[in-house]
């Protein structure tokens, strides 16, 4: 528990401090030195995954597997390596005078805020907590998409809160039908619970599943930036600095992948047949 509590607690306390101390010459430091303790932490959780198998922490809360410990690793190794490039590289935009000292506390604090919420996508049990984390990652992600406040970054900033709010308002409400698919098997208990779905999925509403599935593939779709709903990525990444368009490519989409594979393994025990997966190739 307390390896998971510490992956979590890393950023989210990082977040805070910087959000206090941003643009001093040291928030840089902390910014990695925070990374590099939930990377430290992630590494522990791993070994403590491999040596004693899947955990369940805080009343079920938290769900470890060796798919998401990994996922973990690369995701807080991600973070501390765009952390270190970071470093250098908002010291020279502050140089030249592209980041005022609030813009650069906005970087630091948001940076660990991302971090924080896609961990939290990752560990949580709950389908609900996950598409929280998902919608958090795209407001903190707009705001430093849009860092340099210039028209084209405002535009692309836009362009990325507008196609991913109607997406991830897709995937709410397939996450609501997921809900309903499960609720004569589970009785309304632990109905949004990962590992109680997937205990019954063979039970689940077969069609309700598939329309949830569709929801769930659209909206997480976006995040991934699976045609035709790309469009934000381009100009997300064109314009904003240069280490948020490693973590958009190195984190935001595969955990937006990993939640879409989550609910294919739903909709295939639901279904027993290809579907989901067919659906994947076609999108």
């Amino acid at each position: 528990m307390i390896e998971v509590l510490a992956v979590l607690g890393f950023p989210l306390l990082g977040a805070i401090v910087l959000a206090l101390i941003g643009e001093r010459a040291y928030a840089a430091a902390v910014n990695v030195g925070a990374s590099f303790c939930t990377f430290v932490a992630a590494a522990a959780l791993t070994v403590l995954v491999i040596a004693h198998g899947p955990l369940l922490v805080l009343d079920k809360l938290f769900f470890v597997d060796s798919f998401k410990v990994f996922l973990v690793s690369l995701t807080a190794f991600v973070g501390w390596t765009t952390a270190i490039f970071s470093r250098p590289y908002m010291r020279i935009e502050k140089e030249h005078g592209r980041l005022s000292p609030g813009r650069l506390r906005l970087y630091h604090s948001m940076y660990q805020l991302f971090n924080f919420t896609m961990l939290l996508a990752l560990l949580t049990n709950n389908m609900g907590i996950l598409w929280v984390a998902m919608e958090a990652a795209t407001l903190t992600t707009v705001l430093l998409v849009s860092l340099y406040r210039t028209p084209a970054s405002l535009e692309a900033a836009w362009k990325y809160f507008i196609l991913c709010g109607v997406g991830i308002a897709q995937a709410l409400f397939g996450t609501i039908l997921l809900y309903l698919a499960a609720d004569h098997a589970l009785g309304g208990h632990g109905g949004l619970l990962w590992t109680s779905l997937d205990a019954v999925k063979g039970e689940l509403q077969p069609t309700v599943v598939s329309l949830a599935f569709v929801f769930l593939l659209v909206g997480y779709g976006t995040k991934v930036g699976l045609v035709p709903v790309h469009n934000w990525l381009p100009d997300a990444h064109a314009e904003g600095p240069t280490p948020i368009s490693a973590v958009l490519s190195g984190l935001l989409l595969n955990v937006a992948l990993y939640a879409i594979l989550r609910c294919k393994v739903l909709t295939d025990g639901a279904l027993h047949n290809r579907f989901a997966g067919d659906l994947m190739i076609g999108f």
